[in-house]
């Protein structure tokens, strides 16, 4: 029980289907501020209802954010989210997630740049 959180590089406009995701994919398991910086994107998309079990297509402005806050161990994205989103070691989450984090940036803006789609979704 807690926080799981997938990114998926799909083609544009692919939909995935209920039996097997499309698409490269990441996986962190409660990664507490990386949650955190997606729950701040997904409001500024003026979402009112959890991004929990939602797609959310990230755009290049979006990871390039993302790039600043792991550059600068999210320093924007503190959370109190809680025991399951693992508040209580997230920046231990930063350390270990850092590297991944950046190649999954890195990745998703090439991706973007072939025509690809990015989209996160997370559950809790």
């Amino acid at each position: 029980m807690g926080l799981d959180q997938y990114a998926f590089l799909r083609e544009r406009n692919q939909m995935p289907d209920d039996a097997e995701e499309l698409g490269e994919s990441f996986y962190w398991r409660k990664h507490s501020r990386l949650q955190e910086f997606m729950e701040i994107q997904w409001n500024k998309q003026g979402k009112s209802e959890d991004l929990n079990c939602k797609d959310m297509p990230l755009t290049e402005q979006q990871l390039l954010d993302l790039k600043y806050q792991i550059e600068h161990n999210y320093q924007d994205c503190f959370t109190q989210g809680g025991f399951f989103w693992g508040h209580q070691f997230q920046e231990e989450a930063c350390r270990e997630y850092k590297e991944q984090d950046l190649e999954f940036v890195e990745q998703a803006l090439d991706h973007l740049k072939a025509g690809g789609d990015v989209v996160y979704r997370c559950w809790y």
